[in-house]
């Protein structure tokens, strides 16, 4: 008898869990469907909302600069980035005057609609294509992609060269030949399904956590950036872009057919001393790594802290002429009639050296009519 009266008081305990986690559950659905249509108003007032079909679903379409300009430029977001619209723009304004600039948003990204096809490069690049079409913003097309937009990028002007006028890559993901047995995202999909969770169940306070007000932002900038990158991490196909990257990166690398689109590479990675020098990056934690490998390989250490340092910055240095070397040149050589233009500095570079990113790319398109 009294193993029954336990049994009953553990079920009967389950059961209240069960349904405070179902209640809990079903808050965070009702707040986030709440909170969407808030969002979505306030987007919709302040400017920031243009859908347009791309075919199975709508994304967002946003034109600034000069409508009759010389060129037409496509802003292609890194992944999981809704906010380029907004924190893109200051280095965009060195272009805007004489160019129309496009940002166009993927499905699942900010308010455009999420979708349950697979996002492969083939679909995504069509997404694009059909989007802009539907907008009415013809090509030839000046592609503007950042990080993983470069992997969508390459794919496109490959793929449809007439449609592309020009390519600048700023701080693409490199391109290679991936192994099948080395197509696996699993780290990468399991880690945006924790931060999903966590952003899409405690909301503004765990984003604000994550992603710090940006000072150059006015109130409306910044309450829309949030605004986008909740609605973001609430999407499929954001999870899906994640899971196919390994395989979408292989599939663009084996599409590239070598052109003369006139193409720069705007490289964030440190090459020379001297610019890792001038933006101190070789931090007391970063040159511990460093010894930490140069330990693990059972090779020289220094004696003192200033051989220290120098070992350091040169094991640095040679990190980063194997990647130019073995990955990077390569992808460029095969993409054809592309410059390697070294801006060092943060991956998000637009931000970190608006004008000079600006400037780069406004010279680069200037020089598309001479």
């Amino acid at each position: 008898m009294k193993a029954k009266k336990v049994f009953k008081k553990i079920v009967r305990v389950f059961l209240i869990i069960l349904a405070i986690l179902l209640l809990l559950w079903l808050l965070v659905f009702i707040n986030s469907k709440i909170r969407f249509k808030r969002d979505k108003t306030f987007l919709e007032e302040k400017g920031y909302c243009d859908l347009v079909t791309a075919g199975e679903y709508s994304v967002n379409v946003l034109s600034f600069g000069n409508e009759n300009g010389k060129h037409r430029i496509i802003a292609m977001a890194g992944y999981g980035l809704p906010d380029s619209c907004i924190t893109m723009r200051r280095m965009t304004a060195a272009l805007e005057s004489d160019n129309q600039v496009i940002f166009i948003d993927r499905a699942g990204y900010g308010i455009s609609d999420d979708t349950a096809q697979d996002m492969t490069v083939e679909n995504i690049v069509e997404g694009y294509r059909t989007a802009l079409k539907n907008a009415g913003i013809k090509a030839p097309y000046v592609l503007m992609p950042h990080s993983i937009g470069g992997v969508y990028a390459t794919y496109w002007e490959s793929k449809y060269p007439d449609e592309i006028e020009a390519v600048a890559i700023i701080d693409g993901t490199e391109l290679e030949a991936i192994s099948s047995d080395e197509q696996d995202n699993d780290e990468a999909a399991l880690y945006y399904r924790l931060v999903k969770c966590g952003i899409g169940s405690t909301g503004d306070m765990l984003l604000k956590h994550f992603l710090p007000p940006k000072e150059w932002l006015n109130d409306d900038e910044q309450k829309a950036e949030y605004a986008m990158t909740l609605m973001t991490y609430d999407s499929r196909a954001v999870l899906s872009e994640s899971e196919q990257e390994s395989r979408n990166i292989n599939t663009a690398w084996e599409a590239i057919l070598t052109n003369d689109i006139p193409k720069i590479y705007i490289s964030t990675a440190y090459f020379t001393a001297e610019d890792i020098e001038a933006d101190d990056i070789l931090t007391d934690e970063m040159i511990d790594e460093l010894m930490s490998d140069r330990k693990e390989l059972k090779a020289e250490l220094p004696k003192t802290e200033e051989e220290r340092r120098q070992m350091a910055l040169e094991d640095y240095l040679e990190i980063g002429r194997d990647y130019k070397e073995r990955v990077l040149l390569p992808y460029l050589e095969k993409l054809g009639n592309c410059e390697l233009v070294s801006l060092p500095g943060d991956h998000l570079i637009y931000e970190q050296k608006p004008d000079e990113c600006g400037q780069i790319i406004r010279n680069f398109i200037d020089g598309l009519d001479q």
